[in-house]
């Protein structure tokens, strides 16, 4: 019996092995965790739609797969997931569901050298992030990931107490610590359902073990992973786009004082509101006056592609690199209800989470080390989007101001904004508009009512 990989999601046509989970002479069971592969988007795992022993491994770490390309054989007559035509059967055909419903961990922490436990190894942990995120909603640092319990807790198909569940809900009630048996399905033929999982345990975190590195001498590491395919599309953006960067300046002493006021509202509901909500909208609304910022360019077909929509990808900082999944539909939510997705975005990148739907469809990027510190940086576009504003660290500082007809020295919040552009669609005179027309949402959030979300 051999194993080819799987779809991955719509547009995803290969993707690079990270890691093996199983090595010749193992005995797989249906749906357990066979590898993990790095798309464009995201890390994810994909599980075995047959049982039986690992004959031999086709492909090495490291290497590019495409889908439908052998990856696995099986010793003799693998067993395959046709136990009943309404169970188990139905659940193979979902074997890519589960491959794409969550990023899984990342390879081994290549820089660090921490390595996952044999028990990790076993049960198929899935963290990972991506472009995605990380420890607090502006630079997403995280230190550690779920531990869920083994895989093996799924029966084999064929037994006929087998819980009917696809191969993405046995992923989640595993991160939770959730025992299948123990649910009540509300699907079709007591199917569980991702929604019945709601009350699990909540899973335990770890931190790696710590490492002893010799002085002198050095070290090398594979370069794999999400830092390899964050290397390359560095250099697409770099090898494509003609960027160029404008800095403004801003007084955000309105923006401090609004966003004090929604962090107390926010908290009564068990929201966290940071000024990322209040920045999207503006970006919104002086988006609408400069469309050609929130375009793309379709090169094979000599296409400018202007989006009606404000899908903005947020940049987060993670143990394993920078990813960028999307906030969607920004015009149409409130600044509650983007913090509050913020925060789940946020938390699902800590936990590793992410799938490759969060990264679809982003129109424009908006990157933050602002807790971070530094003025203000030049960031590099996410492609093939035209634009990525930076935002920065807020600081009190003196200015000189207008106050009562002349002019005295005050104490303000200050920051700076950044955006890169591609000069091959927006001129300079262009950017320098936008940023204008941005800073005064910034400066004036109030005007944001006026504006026809």
């Amino acid at each position: 019996m051999q194993f080819k990989l799987p779809e991955l999601g719509e547009g995803v046509h290969e993707g690079e092995l990270v890691k093996w989970k199983v090595k010749v002479g193992d005995s797989v069971k249906y749906d357990q965790s066979l590898c993990e592969i790095m798309t464009d988007k995201a890390t994810v795992e994909i599980p075995s739609a047959f049982q039986g022993k690992v004959g031999q491994l086709h492909v090495k770490e490291g290497d590019v797969v495409k889908v439908g390309q052998l990856m696995l054989s099986f010793e003799g007559a693998a067993t395959g997931a046709t136990a009943s035509p309404d169970g188990a059967a139905a659940e193979k055909t979902e074997s890519s569901e589960g491959a794409v419903a969550g990023a899984t961990k990342s390879p081994e922490k290549a820089a660090t050298g921490a390595t996952a436990s044999p028990q990790k190894a076993a049960t198929g942990t899935t963290p990972s992030a991506a472009h995605s995120a990380p420890a607090a909603p502006s630079n997403g640092k995280s230190h550690s990931g779920p531990s869920p319990a083994p895989s093996t807790s799924a029966p084999a198909p064929g037994i006929d107490n087998r819980v009917l569940a696809a191969p993405s809900t046995r992923r989640v009630a595993r991160e939770m610590g959730v025992d299948l048996k123990q649910v009540q399905g509300t699907g079709p033929h007591g199917r569980v359902m991702k929604e019945d999982l709601k009350g699990g345990a909540q899973p335990t975190t770890t931190h790696a073990p710590a490492r002893n590195i010799p002085m002198g001498g050095e070290e090398r590491v594979p370069f794999r992973g999400l830092r390899k395919k964050i290397s390359e599309k560095m250099r697409l953006s770099k090898d494509k786009a003609a960027h160029f960067t404008y800095v403004e300046e801003a007084d955000a002493s309105a923006l401090v004082e609004l966003r004090s006021q929604a962090k107390e509202i926010g908290s009564k509901q068990g929201v966290k509101v940071t000024y990322l909500p209040f920045i999207m909208k503006a970006m919104v609304a002086a988006l609408r006056q400069y469309p050609v910022l929130n375009s793309s360019l379709d090169e094979e077909r000599g296409e400018l592609v202007y989006k009606h929509y404000y899908n903005i990808g947020l940049s987060i900082q993670t143990d394993d690199g920078l990813t960028a999944p999307v906030i969607k539909g920004v015009e149409h939510k409130s600044i509650l209800e983007l913090a509050k997705e913020i925060q789940g975005l946020v938390d699902r990148a800590r936990t590793k989470r992410l799938t490759l739907e969060d990264f679809q469809g982003g129109s424009i990027t908006l990157t933050n080390a602002g807790s971070i510190g530094g003025l203000f940086a030049t960031p590099v576009i996410n492609y093939p989007e035209v634009a990525i504003l930076g935002f920065n660290k807020i600081f009190r500082k003196p200015v000189v101001k207008m106050e009562n007809g002349k002019e005295e020295i005050v104490i303000r919040d200050w920051t700076y904004f950044s955006i890169s552009l591609d000069h091959r669609i927006v001129d300079g005179a262009i950017g320098a508009e936008f940023m204008k027309l941005f800073i005064r949402y910034i400066e004036n959030p109030s005007l944001m009512l006026l504006e026809s979300f």
